[in-house]
């Protein structure tokens, strides 16, 4: 929000005598808001009240034009910018910022440790979540966008120290249709280029049945009348190709090795890493869903008590006050 500010304020000096008129009002040793001090004649007759004297003036007093009034501005739309991060990339590389992607239906604890845990790994500069937008192929996600961003930024900024670098974007969250991994990546790059932007998926997109590289995006050449099949294009080599993969291991989906693929990776593309942590750390992993969560509070009208402790305080406060869930 832009506020405009006032006009300088002049200061009147404890010393001098408290003046009323009929313009203004004048305390000593007080500030007055864009208005000037004007003289004091010695010809006043002071007034005493028995606690403080006052002089009544009868001089001249110009009139002042009222202090500008504080004006509302409305907030343009806008995306995490590299600025806006604590910690920022050294020796004019670029800054290193993961993107965590999900609905985020509610955002949960295990959210917020994964995403401490990859700043924590040192894999990354910073973390963005970024909760999807209207999904037509889920019907089951019927909280709004809006509602979720929410929940995630009262996560945010209430479980993490502000220096910490873990944000949200509502990049996705403004759209009418939540975007194609490949299409919101290149959208973030454009406009963050002095990013260098990883995807964070878990070790179970890395099994038999998946395949990245069958990804699609939106045709943005398409047009009504055309063939529905063309609506839709494989971007998925062009996404394994341009951006780097985060890969967080999940428990019961491992990948196998090979000798001349010790991580098991290069199958899948050339840019896939697992999340490794420093020496003497171990990954803290959590296996709460936020399925697991609308479960326990479907049907409860109001009582809460089954998620205590699985998600932050505010957005349990979230829920409740909006009736999500339930």
């Amino acid at each position: 929000m832009q506020v405009q500010a006032f006009k300088p304020a002049t200061y009147v000096p404890a010393s001098q005598t408290r003046v009323f008129t009929s313009q203004t009002r004048v305390s000593a040793g007080s500030f007055t808001a864009g208005a000037p001090a004007y003289p004091v004649y010695a010809s006043a007759s002071p007034v005493s009240t028995g606690r403080v004297t006052y002089t009544s003036v009868n001089a001249s007093v110009p009139t002042y034009a009222a202090p500008p009034v504080l004006t509302r501005v409305a907030p343009q739309e806008t995306t995490p910018q590299a600025t806006l991060g604590s910690m920022s990339a050294t020796n004019g590389e670029q800054k290193r910022v993961a993107i965590y992607g999900g609905a985020f239906d509610p955002v949960t604890n295990s959210h917020l440790t994964c995403a401490s845990e990859i700043v924590h790994s040192g894999c990354a500069d910073e973390v963005w979540l970024v909760p999807c937008g209207p999904r037509p192929d889920k019907p089951k996600l019927k909280t709004p966008a809006v509602d979720r961003y929410c929940m995630c930024q009262i996560a945010v900024n209430t479980v993490f120290s502000p220096e910490f670098p873990v944000k949200v974007s509502d990049i996705d969250t403004t759209r009418q249709m939540a975007a194609f991994t490949y299409d919101l990546l290149t959208d973030l790059q454009a406009q963050n280029p002095d990013c260098s932007f990883s995807f964070v998926i878990g070790s179970d997109w890395l099994q038999p049945g998946t395949n990245i590289a069958e990804w699609t995006s939106l045709n943005h050449d398409w047009k009504p009348g055309m063939s529905e099949d063309d609506k839709f294009i494989v971007t998925g080599d062009k996404l394994l190709q341009e951006f780097e993969f985060l890969v967080v291991q999940r428990p019961g989906y491992d990948v196998p090795t090979t000798a001349e693929d010790p991580t098991g990776l290069k199958a899948f593309g050339p840019k896939l890493s697992w999340l490794a942590m420093p020496d003497k750390m171990t990954f803290i992993e959590g296996n709460l869903s936020s399925t697991e969560v609308r479960k326990r509070t479907a049907g409860k009208s109001g009582n809460m008590r089954d998620i205590e402790g699985l998600v932050p305080p505010g957005v349990l406060s979230f829920i409740k006050r909006g009736k999500h869930y339930t």
